[in-house]
């Protein structure tokens, strides 16, 4: 299987060999003409490319209140964004609004070695707050990369903090459908994802390639949650029970999405 086959396979969240075969290796059409297109019954072209997510949960110490060794840890824990990001390894990071088990998002640019390494170095998680989970993500190209770049040429640049809803996708109850059927659904999930992110609803998607209960996410371009859970719940693969979904408000700079 060639390379560009590989990574189109790797994209698709259920993992459907004979799509992913059908595909060339012809360079992706412009965005208003693949929705516009009458090419449905193929795949969709995404341009993604490799990172590592990083999930913050609450650590085992994670109470206390706000006290002054909390605020000392919290200073520390931002000072360490701001390393990993000059070393030019973290794109994208930002809180989770929702005040629930799950308190933050990492999105590195590094092997998975050296996210764990540099994600170590944290205060908050040597102190056990917080806790990380670092998945591979094959998700949307260019990350961050853009707003690196000013940020080199203008380190005082002031960053647009933005509220957007991410979208956890897990495996489902209906995981396992016939092979005709599930073929189906995964070239209707695959184009939802191609019109969204056309319509500039979806800023970023892609699938996490560890084959766990995570399957991929979403990050939709609303404050709206009633809004973000009516489009994720409007996926095909999400109304066929093949995915579920657990969506967060998430706090991150505008400049980083490409």
């Amino acid at each position: 299987m060639k390379s560009r086959e590989v990574l189109l396979l790797a994209f698709c969240l259920l993992a459907l060999a004979p799509l992913a075969q059908a595909q060339s290796t012809t360079q992706a059409a412009g965005p208003k003409q693949q929705s516009q297109s009458k090419a449905e019954t193929k795949l969709p072209q995404f341009d993604n490319e490799q990172y590592q997510f990083g999930l913050l949960t609450r650590g085992p110490k994670s109470g206390g209140g706000d006290t002054p060794e909390v605020r000392k840890l919290q200073e520390g824990h931002m000072a360490n964004i701001n390393r990993m990001a000059q070393a030019g390894k973290l794109y994208a990071a930002g809180p989770i609004l929702d005040n629930g088990e799950l308190r933050g998002i990492f999105i590195f640019r590094a092997s998975i070695d050296e996210a764990k390494a540099l994600s170590a170095d944290d205060p908050m998680i040597k102190a056990e707050r917080l806790k990380i989970e670092i998945l591979p993500w094959f998700g949307s190209k260019g990350i961050g990369v853009r707003a690196m770049e000013e940020h080199k040429k203008n380190p005082d640049m002031k960053w647009t903090m933005t509220k957007y809803h991410l979208v956890l996708l897990k495996r489902g109850s209906q995981a396992a459908q016939p092979g005709a059927e599930a073929q189906k659904l995964q070239l209707d999930h695959l184009w939802n994802i191609r019109r969204m992110m056309d319509e500039g609803k979806m800023l970023a998607a892609g699938p996490f390639t560890n084959n766990g209960e995570l399957r991929g996410i979403f990050v939709f371009n609303t404050e709206s949650a009633e809004e973000a859970k009516a489009w994720a719940e409007a996926d095909p693969a999400v109304k066929a029970g093949r995915l579920t979904v657990e969506i967060h408000p998430w706090l991150v700079a505008k400049e980083v999405w490409p």
